[in-house]
């Protein structure tokens, strides 16, 4: 069954890294010849045959599983215009100071999934399960594509979301029926409205609200970076983890109290009587989590072990662990797209395997062992899926998984019921202990944070790096009678030899980051980083510098940023600046616009020219004493090596173009131009054009942007002179590579996959 279950998730795996759903002729020619030889060797080569069947049943179901879902995604006819919607509220909204945020299945005009927001201070209270008329404007699904970031595109995918979008503010916003049905939803609601008073007050309020209904809305941004950073977000939320320790408690409980009638256990045995109230448990702590995808897995896993014991099945641990797998792979084969899903699977048959080894040793020793089994086994893992892991997370786990198992978890449980009830007091008294518990944890966990060495990073070029790492732990955790453990070490030792690639002298790696609407550009010689602005920052809070370069210079273990060059203060260039310092130790600070930077920060002038490895640097513009305000007087930034360079124009319109066309006419020559502001129609003009002579143009500019750039009118002139433009829009993250030649990748296109935001949409 395990191997059935893996040759499954293989066939779903193999589709999901696809870049179209069409099926190619080559691609048809392999799975004929697959069908051709399972046909031919059935009869001598049974367990081999049916095992290529599973892996074509995985390809096909993944097939078919995208096909549905992309066909609930919202026409182009409903998009990027106003379109009056009717539907259903569905899960639990997320209200915060500007804005709620709320799932929206609509039913009229189309029929789709659709992930909102509605702004303004004016807005309504939304409710769970409430019918409304709502004016909306939609627009395709789309996250931004860089190195080290969140793929928002494949996680929309992932939730089968047709379309995102905003509330316009119209008189059509109109509620049209009040839900009536006790739903489990609106029990969540209700819950959550009656947990409120007792956990507002708490500093970990949010993490207990959390674990008791399964909304992580209200957990603060810095307990969740505490527990990225020591890899214990998995405790913070309701997990499989959580799942599988309620059920089994109550599961043991049942079986003790009915082992104490004799009679009872003649009628029905106690482990089946047990299974059944384990079973429920689970049920019902996933459904009062909302079922969500994650819970849903969960349940499925504990469900086939309590199916098990309640018919009295007496089946390997390995055949129930391959059943669960299929079973949930067979509901939703998009779970793969959930680290969750990788996570926990992982996890459990660690702990199969770990539960087997020591059986002679005391509870408490084994007990350790797996905690400790589970944090090392798992880094691999970690470092795949987010670039990153912490070295001390077995010590953090070791600790936290003890406090959230037998004291948090039980105890918010505990004063939800208590609520419930009408019990105020001891309900307070019990979120009281696991709030004073988590402040206790969090801080250890800050120690740990503290140390430099905590947080290590793995980039897409040091894929062979993490391969020997994880050969090195999966030998490490062999079987002691196989004698390989110690050949973990020679293999260890080998990751010191492997070369990683390193910029040579004289050559320039720029990246054009993928901010949307703004700028952001990190440029790296052989020992040096510079960054050329920050993105944007948004009322939400949401910025481009925590969400996209921080991740990015992480992935890239540039830990110190030698220059940062912030060309004028508008929100698109200026606003990540913060985050970016508060992660990331910074040297130096140019700007046109020191006044609007808190830390030092020093003038960008004409004239200032500085050489890392090889690589010059010059700002080109503003001149010292300009008159040039706003967008003209941004700094402009050129890099060349011997043979080739690039000219960072940042948002200069006409007037700083016919400056630096007069004064700097004899460097402005270059092969590759940043384009101007975005490429609006009040930049690149023609004589500017002619004086830098580009081959090729970045465009850094949002998808679908209020200001329509880059403007019709200046690509026709990129055209007309036969200039090559390239838009972030579009490419995603653009990386250029100034060395023997001028190399460019484009992000989307190297990380194409059948569900995310194609060129063509454009």
């Amino acid at each position: 069954m395990l191997i059935y279950a893996l040759n499954f998730l293989l066939g779903i795996s193999v589709f999901s890294f696809k870049n179209t759903l069409e099926i190619s002729s080559n691609e048809w020619v392999l799975i004929l010849c697959g069908f051709l030889a399972i046909f031919t060797l059935f009869k001598h080569q049974k367990p081999l045959s049916l095992n290529g069947l599973v892996f074509l049943l995985g390809f096909a179901w993944m097939g078919w599983f995208s096909v549905q879902n992309l066909n609930t995604h919202v026409d182009e006819i409903y998009l990027n215009q106003s379109i009056l919607v009717t539907g259903v509220i569905v899960d639990l909204p997320e209200a915060s100071t500007d804005k709620t945020k709320f799932i929206f299945y609509a039913n009229s005009p189309f029929k789709s999934r659709l992930k909102l927001s509605w702004y303004g201070k004016n807005r309504p209270a939304l409710q769970t399960g409430d019918a409304w008329q709502l004016q909306l404007k939609l627009k395709r699904n789309n996250g931004y594509q860089n190195l080290g970031g969140f793929d928002y595109e494949q996680w929309l995918f992932y939730k089968q979301m047709g379309a995102t979008g905003y509330v316009r503010s119209s008189k059509s916003n109109q509620l049209i029926q009040v839900n009536q049905t006790n739903s489990m939803d609106q029990f969540r609601q209700d819950l959550r409205y009656s947990l409120q008073p007792f956990l507002q007050a708490l500093d970990f309020g949010g993490v207990v609200n959390a674990l008791i209904i399964g909304d992580r809305s209200f957990i603060k941004e810095s307990h969740w970076e505490l527990f990225k950073d020591t890899n214990t977000t998995h405790l913070s939320v309701i997990s499989g983890l959580h799942i599988g320790l309620i059920s089994g408690f109550v599961f043991l409980l049942v079986q003790f109290l009915w082992r104490r009638c004799q009679r009872c256990c003649h009628q029905i045995p106690a482990q089946v009587l047990a299974a059944y109230f384990g079973l429920l448990s689970a049920f019902l702590y996933a459904l009062i989590a909302g079922f969500s995808i994650p819970t849903g897995r969960a349940f499925i896993m504990a469900g086939v072990v309590f199916v098990s014991l309640i018919l009295r099945r007496h089946h390997n641990v390995w055949q129930l662990y391959g059943l669960a797998l299929i079973l949930v792979l067979a509901n939703n084969p998009l779970s793969i797209f959930s680290v969750g899903f990788w996570l926990s699977f992982y996890v459990v048959g660690v702990i199969i395997y770990g539960v087997k080894q020591h059986q002679d040793k005391s509870w408490m020793f084994r007990l350790l062992y797996i905690q400790l089994l589970i944090s090392v086994a798992t880094l691999p893992l970690i470092a795949w899926f987010f670039a990153s892991g912490s070295l001390l997370s077995p010590i953090a786990n070791l600790v936290a998984i003890p406090v959230f198992s037998f004291i948090v978890t039980p105890l918010s449980l505990i004063g939800a019921i208590l609520v419930l009830i009408g019990l105020s007091y001891p309900a307070e008294l019990s979120f009281a202990v696991a709030d004073q518990a988590l402040a206790g944890l969090s801080y250890f966990l800050g120690l740990l944070q503290q140390f430099e060495f905590n947080q290590w990073h793995y980039t897409q070029t040091q894929t062979l790096d993490l391969i020997l790492f994880v050969l090195a732990v999966f030998i490490t955790l062999t079987p002691k009678g196989l004698k390989l453990r110690l050949l973990s070490v020679p293999i260890l030792a080998l990751m010191l030899l492997v070369p990683n690639e390193k910029i040579a002298q004289n050559t320039a790696l720029i990246t054009i980051l993928d901010v949307g609407q703004g700028i952001s550009h990190v440029v790296q010689t052989q020992n040096h980083t510079l960054l050329f602005d920050t993105g944007a920052r948004y009322p939400s809070g949401f910025n481009l510098g925590g969400s996209v370069i921080n991740p990015f210079l992480k992935a890239k273990q540039v830990n110190v940023l030698d220059k940062v060059i912030v060309s004028h203060a508008d929100n698109d260039h200026i606003g990540g600046l913060t985050d970016v310092l508060q992660a990331i130790k910074v040297k130096e600070i140019l700007t046109s616009t020191p006044n609007k930077i808190t830390r030092q920060s020093s003038l960008c002038y004409a004239g200032q020219q500085w050489r890392w490895d090889g690589v010059l640097f010059e700002i080109l513009s503003p001149t010292k004493n300009t008159r040039l305000k706003g967008n003209n007087a941004s700094c402009v930034l050129k890099v060349s090596t011997d043979q080739f360079s690039v000219l960072m124009s940042a948002d200069i319109e006409r007037k700083a173009e016919k400056q630096l066309v007069k004064h700097q006419q004899e460097k402005l020559n270059s092969d590759i131009l940043l384009s101007p502001h975005h490429g609006s129609k009040t930049s690149s003009t023609q004589a500017f054009l002619d004086a830098v002579s580009p081959s090729i143009i970045i465009i850094s500019s949002g998808y679908q942007n209020r200001f329509n750039h880059p403007a019709k009118q200046v690509t026709d002139r990129y055209k007309a002179n036969k200039i090559k433009a390239i838009n972030t829009n579009c490419a995603g993250q653009i990386n250029i590579k100034l060395g023997a030649e001028i190399s460019i990748n484009e992000y989307r296109k190297d990380h194409a996959r059948y569900y995310n935001r194609q060129c063509s949409d454009l």
